[in-house]
């Protein structure tokens, strides 16, 4: 039974996965919305590489993020059309002694280290952030839920910052860099 239970969350993740990788094709496959070159909507459009996310907590400590650990690994992708896409992965995580039937435990650790999901997006010019309008998630229920994230841009950097902070952390930075063509 607990190897039927296994596989089925296997099965689960995989098509999870999958379903992104199409919402984000759907998006760079529409047609194009010109912008203003000088809106901040405008220099967010493209792909981005995960650099680091770290968490200042109410003690001052500062930490990397926990679910994507000191080394993440990842890209978030805004294209003209509205769509994004978040990917990132803590590479430190366990490989499966089975692909084909991964335990329990590596299951766990496979979700536990992995920051996925999509939507649209929506820029406040005036404020400086940016609302992520989630579509699918690697967690079920964060579906049809915002994101809003405080931007900062500077040279071929991008810098996000949570609005709303979970317990504990004082301040988290999410540091993306441009993929250049």
């Amino acid at each position: 039974m607990e190897n039927l239970i296994t596989r089925n969350i296997a099965i689960h993740l995989k098509k999870s996965i999958f379903a992104i990788a199409i919402l984000f094709l759907s998006g760079v496959l529409s047609p194009v919305t010109p912008q203003s070159p000088r809106s901040l909507r405008s220099k967010l459009i493209g792909t981005w590489r995960f650099v680091s996310a770290s968490q200042r907590m109410t003690d001052g400590i500062v930490r990397p993020d926990p679910q994507t650990g000191p080394r993440g690994r990842g890209y978030i992708i805004y294209t003209e059309t509205g769509q994004m896409c978040a990917m990132i992965a803590n590479p430190d995580r366990p490989k499966w002694k089975s692909e084909a039937a991964p335990q329990e435990d590596e299951l766990r650790s496979a979700f536990a280290g992995l920051v996925a999901y999509c939507g649209t997006y929506e820029v406040n010019e005036t404020e400086k952030y940016v609302v992520h309008h989630i579509e699918l998630d690697k967690v079920p229920n964060r579906a049809g839920t915002d994101r809003k994230r405080y931007i900062s841009l500077s040279g071929n950097r991008l810098i996000l910052r949570p609005a709303d902070l979970p317990e504990g952390v004082q301040a988290w930075e999410v540091v993306w860099e441009r993929v250049e063509k």
